[in-house]
C-alpha cells in the first residue's frame, strides 16, 4: 500500500466550506502521481513504452472535509486493468473511498497494450 499525505487548503473548499465533490479526484489523481513518481515512472511512462488512459472512476463520500485538516490517502493498486483504490482518512476516520480504472495506452501508436510486465512486478512489491 503506498500512502500520500495531504492538508486540506482553501481552494479545496465549496459553497458549503467543505471539501467540494470534484476534489476528492484531484486527490486521488496526486497521490496517484506521487506513487508513480516515487517509482520513477509517470502516467505517460509506465514501461515498454505505455502509459495510462483512465475509463472510469468512482468516489464515495463517507463524512465531510474541512479547511486545514490534515488527510491521509491509501493506494493499492490490483488487476490486469489496473485499478487503484483509494482510501482518504482524516485521522482515524475514514472520509472517502474511491477507484479509479485505468489501461495501458501507448500514445504514440494510439492504442491500448498489455500492463507492462515491470509494472506489474512493482504493483507485486506494494
Amino acid at each position: 500500500m503506498f500512502t500520500f499525505n495531504y492538508t486540506i487548503k482553501q481552494e479545496d473548499l465549496n459553497y458549503g466550506n467543505h471539501v467540494g465533490n470534484e476534489r476528492a479526484l484531484l486527490f486521488f489523481q496526486w497521490a496517484r502521481e506521487e506513487f508513480l513518481r516515487a517509482n520513477n515512472l509517470s502516467e505517460t511512462n509506465i514501461g515498454d513504452g505505455s502509459g495510462f488512459i483512465q475509463t472510469e472512476a468512482t468516489v464515495q463520500y463517507q463524512k465531510q472535509l474541512f479547511l486545514n485538516q490534515e488527510i491521509e490517502i491509501n493506494i493499492e493498486v490490483k488487476g490486469l486493468r489496473i485499478i487503484f483504490e483509494y482510501e482518504i482518512f482524516c485521522g482515524e476516520d475514514l472520509a472517502i473511498i474511491g477507484t479509479a480504472t485505468v489501461l495501458a495506452y501507448n500514445y504514440e501508436e494510439q492504442k491500448v497494450k498489455k500492463v507492462p510486465t515491470s509494472f506489474k512486478d512493482l504493483v507485486e512489491n506494494y
